[in-house]
C-alpha cells in the first residue's frame, strides 16, 4: 500500500505474510525526519464504498516510530546537546542567568496527545526541525505557574509582584478573579525553553488504549453530534487505539532569566511542579511525571 502524494514514490506499508506480525513501513530509513513523515503521509483505503485511513498504516508508522526513535540518530542528539550548551554559554556571556533541569520520566510521557495534525491522527509533540519529542518550554512554563498559584497561593501585593516578575502579566481570569488589584501587563522575567533529549536518545514506545463505548465518545466530542450521541453500553465493539509516548531517558530543560534570584527561585518551582502536577496528558492514569534535578 503506498502513500498518497510525493511520498508514495518512496513510502508504503507492506503487510507480512505471517498475520500475527504487524506491517511494515518500507522506505523510511531510522533517520527519516518523523514530522515529515507523519504530517505528510496518508494511507487512503479505497476497497469500500467511502474512502477510509488504513489502520495498518497506524500500525506501521507507529511500530516505525518505536524502533527509530521517532528518528533520533545518537550522533545528531549529541550534537544538538553541544549546541544548546554553546548556546546558552552565550546568553551567560550577555548578563543573563542560565539554570538547567534535567528531566526523566517516572512512566510514560504523553506531551502533544491531541495534536492531531496528521491525516492519521498520531498525536505527538516533534520539534519542528529535527522531529524528535520535545517538552515544549510553553508546557513547562504553564504547568509551574499553576503549581506556584495551587501551592504558594500568592495573595499579598508583594506576593503577586513577584509571581509577575517571573511568569508575566495579565493573569488568566480564573487567577485574576481572587485579586483585588489587577498588575499591569508585563513581560515575565523567565524563559522557559523546550526540553530536548540530554545528548541520547529518549526511549518511544507504542501504547494502547482501548476505548469500549467509541459510538458515544465519537459523537460527544463534538457539540454539533452530542444531542444524537448512542447512549454508551456494553454492545458496542472494543476499538484498540494505538498512541506514542516516550517511556525512557532524560530532557534537559533550560531557564534563561534577567536576575539570578528569580531564575533559581524558577528553576526550583520547576522540580516541584513537575513531579506534583506532571506535563501532556493521561496524568491522571499515571503519565507525565518527572524526576528533576537542578543542574549548573
Amino acid at each position: 500500500m503506498r502513500a498518497a502524494g510525493p511520498l508514495g514514490r518512496l513510502v508504503r506499508v507492506r503487510r507480512q505474510t505471517d498475520p500475527a506480525r504487524p506491517p511494515r513501513l518500507e522506505g523510511a530509513g531510522k533517520d527519516a525526519n518523523a514530522l515529515i513523515l507523519l504530517r505528510r503521509t496518508a494511507f487512503p483505503d479505497f476497497s469500500a464504498d467511502e474512502v477510509e485511513l488504513s489502520d495498518e498504516a497506524v500500525t506501521a508508522l507507529t511500530t516505525w516510530a518505536a524502533e527509530s526513535g521517532l528518528g533520533q540518530r545518537p550522533e545528531d542528539v549529541k550534537a544538538v546537546t553541544a549546541r544548546r550548551k554553546l548556546a546558552l554559554d552565550r546568553l551567560r556571556a550577555q548578563g543573563l542567568t542560565v539554570r538547567r533541569v534535567t528531566l526523566r520520566p517516572e512512566w510514560r510521557l504523553a506531551i502533544g496527545l491531541g495534536n492531531k495534525d496528521n491525516a492519521h491522527e498520531i498525536g505527538i509533540t516533534l520539534h519542528g526541525s529535527y522531529g524528535w519529542p520535545v517538552i515544549p518550554g510553553s508546557t513547562l512554563k504553564g504547568v509551574t505557574a499553576q503549581w506556584v498559584w495551587d501551592h504558594i497561593r500568592p495573595t499579598t501585593p508583594e506576593e503577586i509582584a513577584r509571581y509577575v516578575r517571573v511568569f508575566g502579566a495579565p493573569l488568566p481570569e480564573e487567577r485574576a478573579a481572587g485579586v483585588a488589584e489587577q498588575p499591569e501587563t508585563a513581560r515575565g522575567r523567565v524563559r522557559f525553553l523546550d526540553a530536548f533529549a540530554s545528548g541520547v536518545p529518549v526511549t518511544v514506545t507504542v501504547d494502547v488504549l482501548t476505548p469500549h463505548v467509541k459510538p458515544y465518545y465519537d459523537r460527544t466530542a463534538d457539540e454539533q453530534t452530542a444531542a444524537q450521541a448512542p447512549p454508551p453500553a456494553e454492545h458496542h465493539q472494543p476499538v484498540p487505539v494505538r498512541f506514542l509516548t516516550v517511556s525512557a531517558g532524560r530532557f534537559d530543560a533550560a531557564l534563561v532569566g534577567d536576575t539570578p534570584d528569580e531564575t533559581e527561585q524558577a528553576a526550583r518551582w520547576l522540580v516541584e511542579a513537575v513531579n506534583e502536577l506532571g506535563v501532556g496528558a493521561k496524568t491522571s492514569a499515571g503519565y507525565g511525571y518527572l524526576a528533576g534535578e537542578e543542574k549548573a
